[in-house]
């Protein structure tokens, strides 16, 4: 069935679920640190994750510690500490931990772990914290950065907290790369192409103050190709609006409305059910919006810890604020 339907060469489409032997319900739990391999043949305690279950000050457990045993059973770098926590039995993990790679002198530890979606919250949490910094590093905090994780609702609400937070920066970049799509491309865009027609100035003050839930400043649209459905129609909208650039390379190419339909065995089928093109009559599925500036992020540049796409961002938004012309202000 699914070779019948790759035919079609039509994305947002296939078979799932159905029927399926009963497979043992095994998960990878995590302590809410990243496990550093060290000469010592001890693991030590790397990134702590903020707010996960590793990240209170009554564990007394910092980074460089070194994990001398989990549930009394000795843990070395020989060992694969990710089967360690999928089999490591009861609801919390009881490490060992120590500031030297010895057991004497060692304390007990003990964590809730979080499970698979616990610990990619957090990841990606730190994941927009980084290149928030990197853009107010590069930018000497002129320049403000926001994620949109996908286009749902808890994104949309989140976008519009971000952006009140981001109203006194002169910048702004938009990051929505790796978001799979949904379906607020218009509430997005309706933000931000608001107008400005008045501002405020308090009497102490001293800056405008616009209207909370729109930027007025320039702005960019990061994508790469992981930004698909909704995520492909967004940036091809900014374009179209004149709203900005858009940097990145070309985005999945897969925007397409479809149908879902359950089978006899309980499994569902996708199949294509309308089609999205642009004003300039230009069909979206299979074609993959392409940027304004096109940058991409190589393997070198990840291993490096350097996000390209975000050093390129910030060196466009600020070629337009040294070209923009200051307006004067009425007082």
């Amino acid at each position: 069935m699914m070779m019948m339907i790759g035919h079609l060469n039509a994305s947002h489409t296939g078979v799932t679920g159905g029927p399926n032997p009963i497979t043992p319900n095994v998960e990878a739990r995590y302590p809410g640190f990243d496990g550093e391999a060290d000469a010592s043949g001890f693991y030590k305690v790397g990134h702590i994750y903020k707010a996960g279950p590793a990240d209170h000050d009554y564990l007394k457990i910092r980074p460089g510690n070194y994990i001398i045993a989990l549930d009394g059973r000795p843990l070395k770098t020989s060992d694969n500490y990710w089967r360690a926590f999928s089999v490591a039995s009861g609801s919390k993990f009881h490490l060992l931990v120590n500031e030297k790679p010895a057991p004497e002198g060692a304390w007990d530890v003990t964590v809730t772990p979080a499970d698979g979606n616990e610990f990619a919250n957090l990841q990606y949490a730190r994941w927009v914290d980084e290149r928030r910094e990197m853009v107010t590093k590069l930018s000497g905090g002129n320049i403000g950065y926001l994620h949109i994780r996908a286009m749902d609702a808890p994104s949309l609400r989140q976008f519009q907290l971000d952006l009140a937070a981001n109203r006194t920066k002169q910048a702004l970049v938009i990051d929505q790369r790796f978001n799979g799509g949904g379906g607020i491309d218009q509430e997005l865009l309706s933000i931000l192409a608001g107008r400005q027609y008045q501002y405020t100035i308090g009497r102490d003050a001293g800056f405008q103050q616009p209207r909370p839930q729109n930027f007025y400043g320039p702005m960019v649209v990061m994508q790469n190709e992981r930004s698909a459905s909704d995520a492909e129609m967004f940036p091809a909208g900014f374009k179209a609006l004149g709203l900005g650039k858009v940097v990145g390379v070309p985005t999945m190419g897969a925007v397409i409305g479809t149908g879902s339909y359950t089978l006899l065995d309980g499994s569902t089928i996708r199949t294509p059910g309308s089609g999205v093109w642009t004003v300039t009559s230009q069909n979206m599925e299979n074609y993959g919006v392409p940027p304004d500036v096109f940058v991409d992020n190589t393997p070198t540049d990840f291993i490096a810890g350097r996000d390209v796409q975000i050093e390129k961002a910030v060196e466009v938004l600020k070629a337009e604020l040294a070209t923009k012309k200051p307006t004067t202000q009425q007082q």
